[in-house]
């Protein structure tokens, strides 16, 4: 048991509350369809749970989602059920899905059991599927979720606190912002900015410039070279291994304080010392500049 959850679980016995021995997980579905025009906008909020949005030829957005809930019995469950809350607005080309959780304050003590159970999950979590048009802008806020997005055209916004982000076949501008947990981002023609403090960062880029900031990651980033605007990766302790295509061309700026740097390419030094690497590879073309504190840096080829 966590930290957290032995404190709740003091907590409520202080106070004289019963723990709940929840021992059956009951589900609640919710759909609703909404027919849009030109680009629009989907604006996601959750707490927990899993998202799946992927981009289709319909000019709707059609959303499912299940409440999964775990409770004593099946009158219990629905009755927290209906305080969890999903509230889809549209305004303009702009679909708003929020994810209330509402308070009980008639039931009291009742609701801190189902609120603070021994369970992360006891008041209940939200799984999304969604469909959009193929062309939309998606922006995700979540408190601890497992995001996945497919095949979508237009800009990327995503904040999840804890999770998981992965990504593929999107074109555009992707930007991801996460505490801890990996992000995968494969066949992406677009911008690429991440924030993340732990957790692997994978990157498999056609088109576009990379700025990524981690404290512990380790990066993995295979990309094209194919914009005019410079690459930034910098990570605190976590290793970074840059591919890029053997003919492409640009400018290095590596430094590490206590790794290593090694490059697989052929590079025309300006300046070299064991924490820092300054120069150049083919002709012209985008500066990188890459630093890691303790981790190793190297430069690949495909």
């Amino acid at each position: 048991m966590s930290c957290r959850a032995t404190l709740i679980l003091v907590l409520l016995l202080s106070m004289g509350v019963a723990v709940p021995a929840f021992s059956e997980e009951f589900t609640f579905d919710y759909q609703k369809i909404i027919p849009v025009d030109g680009t629009p906008t989907l604006d996601l909020s959750l707490g927990r749970g899993k998202v799946t949005i992927t981009g289709s030829e319909d000019n709707r957005i059609i959303i499912e989602a299940v409440k999964h809930l775990r409770a004593g019995n099946y009158d219990e469950a629905q009755e927290v059920a209906d305080h969890i809350e999903i509230r889809v607005r549209q305004q303009g080309k702009t679909v708003t899905v929020k994810t209330n959780y509402l308070l009980m304050p008639q039931r009291g003590k009742s609701f801190l059991k189902k609120l603070f159970g021994v369970s992360t999950d006891t008041y209940g979590s939200v799984d999304y599927v969604i469909a959009v048009p193929t062309t939309s802008n998606i922006r995700v806020n979540s408190l601890s979720a497992e995001i996945t997005l497919s095949s979508i055209e237009g800009a990327i916004d995503i904040t999840n606190e804890t999770g998981s982000i992965r990504g593929e076949f999107i074109f555009g501008p992707v930007t991801a912002k996460q505490q801890s947990g990996d992000i995968a981002l494969e066949w992406i023609e677009g911008d690429v900015r991440i924030n993340s403090v732990t957790g692997k960062v994978d990157i498999n880029q056609v088109r576009g410039a990379i700025d990524v900031i981690t404290r512990t990651s380790d990066i993995n980033i295979k990309t094209e070279l194919n914009s005019p605007r410079d690459f930034f990766v910098r990570t605190s302790s976590g290793s970074v291994v840059f591919s890029i295509p053997e003919s492409s061309s640009g400018k290095l700026n590596i430094e590490t304080e206590a790794g290593r740097i090694r490059t697989d390419i052929p590079v025309t030094i300006n300046s070299i010392s064991a924490q820092k690497v300054v120069g150049e590879f083919g002709r012209g073309g985008p500066r990188i500049n890459i630093s890691s504190s303790t981790g190793d840096v190297r430069i690949a080829q495909f």
